[in-house]
């Protein structure tokens, strides 16, 4: 039996590359670092070199020189217990330096990325004095005095699907013009390694939407047969190419 299952978390680790892309001198990425000597991972670490400069994506501006990510595939949930093993991860990763006190707290930051907002999660932590703020669409930050690391929830299905597309397609609900919107931004790629990083995104999107994307390929055939008509009129006797 075919094994349908996605493969989602490779497809976010591309995504975050190409979402960043503009500040690609200044980062280094970790797919599934280990946290120690244990199979214990991370989703992604993303290394800020300068760690200074501003990152351009607004899924970046928080970042700090250690930036820890975490993703929760669609049908994946996160509850309190789940966040805080998430900190936990910040907490392991800074105490494993080579040297005491080699990864400083205040250079760690924490991202957690899902498609839906945590409305329960949100509403525990407010209880115990968190606060949650929305500087961007679709991101939110958790600050307050029990906060060990700056921290971020990143909410793809509010982002702005024309800034990023990348995150925004890591989706099982993706629309034709969606779709469409993805294809385009991937034909329109010209960097070996970006490409590379679109097209795993692109496999696990047309995975997880095989409806969306095969109705966007009849549209796609349809216009391009349209435009045969339009631009290119049979002459006399000869057979229409719709076959009208």
């Amino acid at each position: 039996m075919e094994d349908k299952r996605i493969q989602w978390h490779p497809a976010f680790c591309s995504a975050v590359r190409l979402e960043l892309a503009e500040n690609r001198e200044d980062l280094d990425f970790y797919n599934e670092y280990n946290l120690n000597s244990k199979p214990l991972q991370a989703d992604l670490l993303v290394i800020h070199k300068q760690g200074q400069d501003e990152i351009k994506n607004t899924i970046g501006k928080l970042f700090r020189k250690h930036n820890i990510m975490e993703y929760k595939a669609p049908k994946d949930g996160i509850n309190i217990d789940s966040y805080f093993k998430t900190i936990a991860y910040a907490c392991l990763y800074k105490a494993s330096g080579k040297e005491i006190n080699e990864r400083m707290q205040r250079d760690i930051t924490v991202s957690i990325v899902q498609e839906r907002k945590p409305q329960k999660l949100f509403a525990m932590l407010k209880s115990e004095g968190y606060v949650i703020s929305n500087p961007y669409k679709g991101i939110y930050y958790v600050s307050g005095k029990y906060v060990l690391f700056p921290t971020q929830f990143i909410i793809s299905k509010e982002l702005d699907k024309g800034l990023h597309v990348w995150l925004t397609s890591l989706t099982e609900e993706m629309l034709s013009r969606d779709a469409k919107l993805l294809i385009e931004s991937t034909s329109n790629l010209s960097r070996k390694e970006d490409k590379d990083n679109a097209d795993s995104l692109l496999n696990v999107a047309i995975r997880a939407n095989e409806l969306t994307f095969a109705i966007c390929g009849i549209i796609l055939f349809a216009f391009m047969q349209w435009k045969r008509v339009k631009f290119e009129l049979p002459k006399q006797g000869e057979a229409c190419p719709l076959g009208l």
